[in-house]
């Protein structure tokens, strides 16, 4: 029988969202939850929507761009769907990100967590998810473990931690999944402490899990 290990869910049917120069926002992590993982945030861009998103000194940023693409203003870069931005500064910043489409939506990702070197560097990587069920490292030269994978139905997959004692943020990006034993489904997020191997099973066809070791 598998152990249940500590953990948070994070529903998304219950997400507060709120609306800001025409986007919905809503905040799945605040820093409140964890130490080194700061932020996360989902952004819904109408047509003409535009979003400024702050980020704290010494951070790591990923934005990954779920439909759409959008233009983040301040460096003058284009991301569309199936793309990874990351981002490692020193100092704070502000991106100002818009909906680079007149007539269609967007949806966005940004995960920030703490720096664990001072670095400083952008990078813009191609999302190309030629392996199904297995995970994928999704961002390079980053502080923290992260992975990106695409399931079959009813197929399973087991990580084990490199160290012990850290954390496992996880995130539904489509279908659903039993994730340590719990039911996660679209959008939903977990955070799993106290684990040394994570184990998962995808239940839904074209499911796609992304998870990262903080």
């Amino acid at each position: 029988m598998l152990v249940q290990n500590p953990s948070k869910i994070f529903k998304s049917d219950f997400a507060i969202w709120k609306q800001e120069n025409g986007c919905q926002i809503r905040e799945i992590i605040t820093e409140k939850e964890h130490l080194n993982l700061r932020k996360v945030t989902e952004i819904v861009f109408d047509e003409n929507g535009k979003y400024h998103f702050q980020s704290t000194e010494n951070c790591n940023l990923i934005i990954l761009v779920l439909y759409g693409e959008i233009l983040i203003e301040n460096i003058k870069k284009q991301i569309s769907a199936d793309q990874i931005f990351t981002l490692k500064s020193t100092e704070t910043k502000i991106l100002t990100l818009n909906n680079n489409f007149e007539s269609e939506k967007a949806d966005v990702l940004i995960i920030e967590l703490k720096a664990e070197e001072a670095d400083n560097f952008t990078n813009i990587k191609n999302l190309n998810i030629v392996y199904r069920n297995s995970f994928i490292p999704i961002a390079e030269n980053f502080d923290y473990p992260n992975f990106i994978g695409l399931y079959d139905g009813r197929k399973e997959d087991t990580y084990t931690l490199n160290q012990y004692g850290k954390t496992i943020f996880g995130m539904v990006l489509n279908g659903a999944f039993e994730f340590q034993n719990r039911l996660m489904e679209n959008r939903d997020a977990i955070l799993l402490n106290e684990i040394e191997t994570l184990e998962f099973e995808a239940l839904s066809e074209n499911a796609l899990i992304l998870f990262l070791e903080i």
